[in-house]
């Protein structure tokens, strides 16, 4: 229990922070937070994304339409049920009606502080790390009040705002290497092998649970070092041990929820077949494949793929890859209909080029598309077959067209 004097002296202090005043980079989901209408709005995320930075950037767009507080402050050990009753009296004598919070589900009671406040005619928007935080009885009592954002690590296009960088192809592998997270130049490598190690652990596998989570980070590892690359649970299950396929499937449910790897199906209008056949796998932050691997320039397929996944992720609801005689990457899908079809070719060859090519082709007739993207490290060029075009496009372009 807190006294209110001294909750009144903490909050205070947070609004007057330097940092909060002198906020970070502008966040792409900013905006996108600015122009929802729903009065709930939670931000989830891994670790170290900058979930705090979009809050400081909302307090200080809404300025003093916005009460903020962060609960993850030391001074905040001790908070209990009872003292939200003392917060509200603050709350009440500055006349706010826009809280941001941070941290707030690690209080007791916190779900039902946020359904009063809704009710009283509040926009709540706050933060966590936690996929499953409403998935308990009282959380589900805010089903149909809120929509969820999710963010990530710095895009490309952010990450070179942040780091004054020309959008080229250096500043590509840049951050193929460095990764979209806001950790130290030095020791880069150790601190991203650190936060992964206590992504799978702590942030994922206690919370849901896992028993074996030597497995479990053994099988993170793998997926880890095998970006880009086909993957099925049977598959899993044989090559590292585990003893069940279920296992393995729930392990890869918890590494997708908890935001860390994401899989691209195969496109199929049966919904059993892409279930059925091998997906691709992908991760958060190309800086964790280079914290743990030897040598990247050996993958460097791998990762232009990954960070081309990135984007499209962030622009289309499903993505799907398609194979059928041919091969093409991506597809990304909008409102249930096919948008684009994208080739990912790092350095394009001529002993690559027809393959490349005819992928993509075969995804474009399939889909009805007359231009498609072929994406590469530097290389630009356009092919003309029939009544189909497809441009080939660096990254940087790609990453940052509007």
């Amino acid at each position: 229990m807190l006294l209110k004097s001294d909750l009144k002296i903490l909050i205070d202090s947070q609004k007057n922070s330097s940092e909060l005043i002198n906020s970070y980079i502008n966040r792409e989901l900013v905006d996108q937070i600015m122009n929802e209408k729903s009065e709930l709005v939670i931000i989830k995320g891994l670790k170290r994304t900058g979930k705090k930075s979009v809050l400081y950037q909302l307090k200080n767009h809404y300025s003093d339409a916005a009460f903020y507080v962060n609960f993850r402050h030391p001074g905040f050990y001790g908070f209990d049920q009872n003292d939200f009753f003392k917060l509200d009296e603050i709350i009440a004598s500055v006349e706010s009606k826009i809280l941001l919070l941070d941290g707030v589900t690690t209080m007791e009671g916190w779900q039902d502080y946020i359904r009063q406040k809704l009710d009283e005619g509040f926009r709540v928007i706050f933060t966590t790390s936690n996929a499953g935080v409403l998935n308990n009885e009282k959380g589900r009592s805010l089903t149909g009040r809120y929509i969820s954002r999710v963010i990530t690590p710095l895009s490309y296009d952010e990450f070179c705002t942040y780091h004054s960088l020309e959008r080229d192809e250096s500043s590509v592998k840049d951050y193929m290497e460095k990764g979209g997270f806001f950790v130290p130049e030095t020791n880069r490598d150790e601190f991203l092998g650190q936060l992964f190690d206590d992504i799978v652990v702590r942030e994922i596998g206690l919370t849901n649970g896992i028993r074996d989570l030597r497995a479990f980070k053994r099988l993170s590892l793998h997926l880890l070092r095998h970006v880009g690359e086909m993957i099925t649970a049977n598959q899993l299950k044989n090559t590292l041990g585990i003893k069940t396929t279920t296992t393995v499937v729930d392990y890869l449910n918890f590494l997708e929820t908890g935001f860390l790897m994401y899989y691209v199906p195969k496109f199929s209008y049966s919904l059993r077949k892409q279930l059925v056949n091998p997906r691709k796998v992908y991760v958060a932050d190309t800086g964790f494949v280079s914290a743990a691997t030897f040598n990247i320039a050996d993958k460097t397929d791998q990762l232009l793929e990954n960070l081309v996944f990135l984007y499209l992720q962030s622009k289309f609801t499903e993505l799907f890859y398609f194979s059928e005689d041919g091969y093409c990457d991506f597809i990304g899908f909008g409102k249930d209909q096919a948008k684009v079809a994208v080739q990912v070719c790092a350095n394009l060859e001529q002993d690559k080029l027809e393959q490349e090519l005819n992928g993509l082709l075969e995804a474009m007739d399939f889909f009805g598309f007359k231009a498609g993207t072929l994406v590469t490290l530097n290389q630009t060029d356009t092919f003309i077959r029939g009544d189909k075009t497809v441009h080939v496009v660096p990254f940087h372009q790609f990453a940052t067209q509007k």
